[in-house]
This record gives structure tokens, sequence and C-alpha cells, in this order.
């Protein structure tokens, strides 16, 4: 039985320029870049990050196979041929034709990965309900009842207790924050296909607007993230960001669908 951490591979990362080849779903819409430098003996999968999640199981295949090229002796670039000439397009990933370029460098690459396409704000998009109109009347209303007092979060004690125990000190949510971060999900704004996890932390804009593709952003980034690192959404509420996101939600529903009307 062989060990596949034993099994050959190309070194996953260069200093060198890198040639590259697009990789794209069924959709058309790029997933991630397969890569090559023969200097450095290097290949590898580039994911990109705006991308659905399907980039991380695909970009799994296509690194299976970059190994299975290494174990055959080809050099990378000559395994990116191979690849290129192999791929189907009914698949549920394919090289797409006639697009092998060079990046300056492995860094290059990732940068021109993360860039966003309007593609990418569409596949958002489209996880938003446009028929539950209660779900959004609720996201409406939730936002215009939120206080200055309900953003100023508080959180419990933390520290060692009168019994000696340790106690970690953790935010307390108010009902209408709550109510607020529940709507979110209600109208689909929080979806797994939004990579959070690899994409930078959602900011506040300068002028307090959002798209309504990048309030699914930062609203997905928020409400998963709090389950990872208390005070997420205390932050959100703090600085501002919780407000935009669900203001941007609600102005795209009044304007994509008509209703509700008076976006606080």
């Amino acid at each position: 039985m062989v060990n596949r951490a034993d099994a050959p591979r190309y070194r996953d990362t260069t200093d060198r320029p890198v040639h590259h080849l697009t990789v794209a779903n069924s959709r058309g819409e790029a997933m991630g870049y397969l890569w090559a430098d023969d200097e450095d003996d290097a290949a590898g999968w580039c994911l990109r990050p705006a991308g659905d999640r399907d980039g991380f199981s695909e970009g799994l295949d296509w690194s299976a196979k970059l190994g299975a090229a290494k174990a055959r002796g080809l050099a990378p670039t000559a395994a990116l041929a191979e690849l290129a000439r192999g791929s189907d397009p009914r698949c549920v990933s394919h090289v797409v034709p006639g697009s092998l370029g060079t990046a300056p460098s492995l860094d290059a690459l990732k940068e021109l990965a993360r860039a966003v396409t309007e593609a990418d704000d569409r596949r958002l998009l489209a996880q938003l309900d446009r028929g539950n109109a209660d779900a959004w009347r609720e996201l409406s209303q939730a936002l215009a009842a939120l206080t200055d007092e309900d953003r100023d979060v508080r959180w419990t004690e933390g520290g060692r207790q009168p019994d000696g125990t340790w106690r970690m000190s953790h935010p307390i949510h108010g009902e209408r924050l709550d109510r607020l971060v529940r709507a979110l999900p209600a109208v689909g704004a929080v979806t797994p296909a939004y990579l959070w996890r690899d994409n930078p932390p959602p900011a506040v804009p300068a002028d307090g607007r959002m798209g309504p593709a990048d309030a699914v952003r930062a609203a997905t980034a928020v409400v998963r993230g709090e389950r990872f690192c208390d005070g997420t959404i205390a932050e959100a509420a703090r600085n501002g960001l919780l407000d935009a996101v669900a203001r941007s939600l609600c102005v795209w529903y009044e304007t994509e669908v008509g209703g509700p009307h008076g976006v606080p």
C-alpha cells in the first residue's frame, strides 16, 4: 500500500514566474487556477476565494491529478498541458480553452484569484429569498427598532470566580439585537455560497453604504464568525457594520421586489 505522504509531489511554492490555467465550473465561472514552474519543479491549485465552495473539492481533485502527473515523471508545465488536453467541459469543472497565461509570481496569481467578478455578486444575490415577504418585513422592523443601547453590547465578567474556577467572558446580546441577527439568515443573507474564512474580514464603508452582494458577504462573515470568536456580532453592532448590512439588504429588496417601503 502506497503511503500518500511519501508519494512524489511537486513543490507547493516558488518565487519565480508561473504559468497558469483557468479552471471554471459548468456555468463558465472561474473556480481557481492550476499553476506550474519547471525551474523549481513546482505546481499546485490556487483557489478563488470569491468563488463557490465547489472550489475546495474540485481543487483536491485537480491537485490529485497533478500528483499523478508527478508520479509519472512529467515536468510541471507538461502536466498542465496534459490536464488542458484531457479536460471535459461537461464535468463539474474544466480547464478553460485558451486560458494559458503567465503571472510574474505565485503571489501575483493569488492576488488575481482574489478579484471579485459580477458573476460572484450574482451568485450571492441569488441566495436571497425574494419570496419571503414576512422575513424581509421582520428585517426592516428589526433594523428600525435597534437602539444605541443595543449597539453597545455588554460582556459578562470573566476571570477567576469566588469558588476558584475560571470563567470566560462573553457578550450579552439584547433581544432587539438578536432579533436583527436572526432576520439575516431568514432572508438568505447568511449562506455557504460565500467562503468567509478565506476572505478578509468585512469593513465598514467610509460612507456607511455597501452594495447588496457585499452585505451578504458581511452578514455571512459576522453571523458565522460569532461561532468561532465571541464578540464578532458585538463589534459589528458597535462600528456600524450591522446597520450598513441590514440597510443595504432592505434597499435591495425594496428596489428589486417592491417592498417593504420606508427603509430606516
